[in-house]
């Protein structure tokens, strides 16, 4: 049985309370360093995708929720994180990698925790663009990416439940483009809801450092900080400022 505020379509929930908690929590230290980086005393931030509230719910325990801003395409996560959480929720229109409807230049955090892992190359650019131009000029973003620790734990076994095929070809991707996507298969179980309500353009990436490096600065940004699996032991971590 679930606990009364993780929400029964939450994917992020396993069944192992203490991971989704630990998860959570250190997501939320994430977004305190990043606000004491932009050295805003009341910092507004901005969580996206919020999801369910996994990392919600701590960053209320840190931060007034009217600081918070969560955002997310589904609606079901938007009406839950508002009505349990007591933040501002904002959920993302057409076209749904350009959050038009967030205001730009307003956020002294931006986070984005597992949304490019499932994203392939042209969406990956797409999203990070946009969601950078949420900074204020003093801002930090903090984004996830599936890097060289995920890389080796998919090369050791049959991670995310993707096919010999795709798992080939995620590597091979990695290893010379710098960014593999694959679909979810079609019996896969992780994340099934979610996938089930976003379509098929959500999957599973692998991003090499240099190439999100590169984009990064190509987008006239700099990498303030920077931990390779840092998230959930396999998750690498980049602090982003203009």
């Amino acid at each position: 049985m679930r606990p009364g505020n993780i929400h029964p379509d939450d994917d992020m929930y396993t069944g192992d309370l203490g991971h989704y908690e630990r998860c959570g929590e250190q997501f939320g230290s994430f977004v305190k360093m990043a606000a004491d980086l932009s050295g805003a005393g009341a910092p507004r931030i901005l969580e996206l995708p919020c999801g369910y509230g996994r990392v919600t719910r701590h960053l209320v325990r840190q931060f007034a929720p009217g600081q918070i801003d969560a955002a997310d395409i589904m609606s079901p996560c938007i009406e839950f994180v508002r009505a349990t959480f007591g933040v501002r929720a904002i959920q993302i229109v057409d076209p749904v990698n350009e959050f038009a409807n967030i205001q730009d230049g307003a956020y002294d955090v931006a986070a984005m925790g597992s949304l490019i892992t499932h994203l392939s190359e042209p969406n990956t650019r797409t999203v990070v663009e946009h969601f950078l131009r949420k900074l204020s000029p003093n801002g930090v973003a903090v984004i996830t990416t599936h890097g060289q620790r995920s890389r080796d734990d998919l090369h050791a076994r049959n991670w995310f439940e993707v096919s010999d095929l795709d798992r080939t070809t995620l590597l091979d991707a990695y290893a010379h483009r710098g960014h593999g996507f694959v679909n979810y298969s079609p019996a896969h179980t992780f994340e099934k809801k979610t996938v089930e309500e976003v379509g098929d353009a959500y999957g599973v990436s692998l991003t090499h450092k240099d190439w999100m490096t590169a984009l990064i600065e190509e987008l006239g940004y700099s990498l303030a900080k920077y931990t390779e699996g840092g998230w959930d032991n396999h998750q690498d971590v980049y602090f982003i400022r203009k």
